[in-house]
């Protein structure tokens, strides 16, 4: 483009045409900036998603020991829990066992069921006919975290 000054001498002005749109160089910093954020954030998010499933594992644990309970209760006849590592085996017990291996045969399983946040120490817990248990205190692991249950206070909600 020509344009003449005051002076009366034409000068030469590059004209530059407007380029819309992101060069490779922005394009990569900020992918960059999001894969950092995504590195910070992502962990934590996949650890809340663990304790929540932690939580709901233990929920439904102290679920399946009220259910034990008011079976015992209900039935009037005793109940027996195994709990091993990470299992739990909920049986009903005959009135005339006398825990020999060959009445244990005839005990009935209600539930076999297997934690993946949940750990046990090897336990054997009875429900009476009353639907009372005979321990008060239980250990449990949870993620890496212990806890202890009042089964008293638990069965009384």
């Amino acid at each position: 483009m020509l344009l003449q000054s005051s002076t009366g001498l034409i000068t030469y002005k590059k004209t530059k045409k407007l380029i819309k749109g992101v060069t490779l160089i922005e394009l990569l910093v900020v992918i960059t900036i999001m894969m950092t954020m995504m590195s910070i954030v992502a962990p934590l998010a996949i650890n809340t998603v663990d304790k929540a499933s932690a939580q709901s594992e233990y929920l439904t644990f102290c679920n399946l020991l009220r259910r034990a309970s008011t079976k015992a209760f209900v039935n009037g006849a005793r109940v027996k829990i195994q709990l091993n590592k990470n299992s739990i085996v909920i049986t009903k017990v005959d009135a005339n066992n006398v825990f020999d291996k060959q009445s244990e045969a005839n005990n009935t399983v209600l539930l076999e069921q297997t934690f993946e946040f949940l750990y046990f120490k090897e336990t054997i817990l009875f429900f009476n006919k009353n639907g009372m248990v005979d321990t008060k205190i239980l250990e449990i692991q949870q993620l890496d975290k212990s806890r202890q249950l009042n089964l008293i206070a638990l069965l009384e909600h």
